[in-house]
């Protein structure tokens, strides 16, 4: 076969592998192995290149609202249920209204279902704030659900495996924002839209699903102390001058249960209400956009590695099995392709995922050049469920 003809193939290859790609990191699967990788790339990058600037430590408060708790009646039977004292949290919002000007927004990631006496409070305490967010959830019917104050909202869904939290969809049902993408929109003054199966910032390719990159992760904030967190009980014995120059002023202000609402991930345990700051701190480094130089980068890499996957080197013709080699030599590729990737353009690539399309093509290959017997498939089939069927 000639060169060029072959170059062609692998070129077409190569666009395959890339459709493949972009298909695959649009979901919201990921493999649980593939944590590993994540999690390397992120310290080449931020220990050994420290390319990572962690954000403004001066631009964050977070408050924990694991102590401010309340009884209420359950709402489907006898006893009483836990909530946020909403009583301390309508006297903290007050004070944020009479300086809403000073502050640069506010999250809190308190989900506001079941009646307390003192949500009437709460409802005169919020209304009026502009730069102010609460989470809530999707029913399942492409609708969000109503929340027992009527405060701004968006949705805070996110997929769990069971090797912890890796990827999360800006849009639930294609078209529900959620808390990031609305924070990312009002502070930055930018604009996420679906048109026509594709997601656009300012008119630029969006991906809707990416795995996140932690600017800021737990034990920077918990245990060496690098921002600010202070228990919302605190706050409130401060006078209101020291609290509002001190604590708010200029700040991303960030209310959460911090103790309760933790989940693992790739970096260990994780509160929920971080999890979403940081998908928000990756939008804003727009860790989401689609640039050319990125398609490019894909497309020259896929092309290399379709050349030398389809056509092998003359010597290793006669046996079509070897030039392929283990498939840990694929993986070792594909894995260092995705680091180059983060590296230079700060996304991971889902790349596990297209060695099981190789090792499914290695099959059809070896088919054709030799005679398996069944215990030789069914050996085969084995290994490909132990080491690609266990992602959530």
């Amino acid at each position: 076969m000639k060169t060029s003809i072959k170059w062609l193939i692998s070129f077409a290859h190569a666009f395959l592998l890339l459709g493949f790609t972009a298909w695959w990191m649009n979901t919201g699967f990921t493999y649980g192995d593939e944590q590993l990788l994540i999690k390397w790339s992120s310290i080449l990058k931020r220990v050994v290149f420290q390319i990572d600037k962690d954000p403004p430590k001066k631009d964050f408060i977070f408050i924990n609202l694991a102590y401010e708790k309340a009884l209420i009646p359950r709402a489907d039977g006898l006893g009483n249920e836990v909530i946020t004292d909403r009583e301390k949290l309508a006297q903290f919002f007050q004070i944020v209204k009479q300086h809403q000007q000073e502050v640069k927004f506010t999250f809190c990631d308190v989900f506001l279902q079941g009646y307390s006496a003192n949500d009437s409070l709460l409802q005169a305490a919020v209304n009026g704030i502009d730069k102010i967010v609460f989470p809530t959830h999707s029913d399942g019917n492409d609708h969000i659900e109503k929340l027992d104050v009527d405060v701004p909202r968006a949705i805070a869904d996110y997929r769990m495996a069971s090797s912890g939290f890796m990827k999360f969809k800006l849009f639930q049902s294609d078209t529900l924002p959620t808390v990031p993408v609305l924070l990312y929109e009002k502070i930055n003054q930018r604009k996420l839209i679906y048109n026509k199966g594709f997601w656009l910032d300012h008119n630029r390719p969006s991906l809707n699903s990416m795995i996140i990159d932690y600017q800021i992760r737990a034990h920077e904030l918990f245990e060496q102390g690098e921002y600010p967190v202070v228990t919302l009980s605190e706050l409130l014995l401060l006078p209101e001058e020291v609290l509002v120059n001190e604590f708010l002023k200029d700040r991303f202000v960030i209310l959460g249960d911090f103790n309760s609402d933790v989940h693992e991930t790739v970096f260990g345990s994780t509160p929920g209400t971080l999890i979403l700051i940081n998908v928000y701190l990756s939008l804003t480094a727009g860790q989401h956009l689609i640039s050319i130089w990125w398609l490019l980068f894909l497309l020259a890499g896929y092309l290399v590695f379709s050349r030398i996957m389809l056509f092998p080197l003359p010597d290793d013709e006669e046996h079509p099995s070897s030039w392929f080699g283990p498939l840990l030599g694929s993986a070792t590729y594909l894995a260092v392709f995705s680091m180059i990737s983060y590296l230079l353009f700060n996304q991971h690539l889902q790349v596990l995922i297209i060695t099981l399309y190789i090792n499914l093509l290695r099959f059809v290959i070896q088919q054709r050049n030799s005679k398996w017997s069944k215990g030789d498939f069914k050996k085969w089939l084995l290994e490909l469920r132990e080491t690609y069927f266990n992602f959530k």
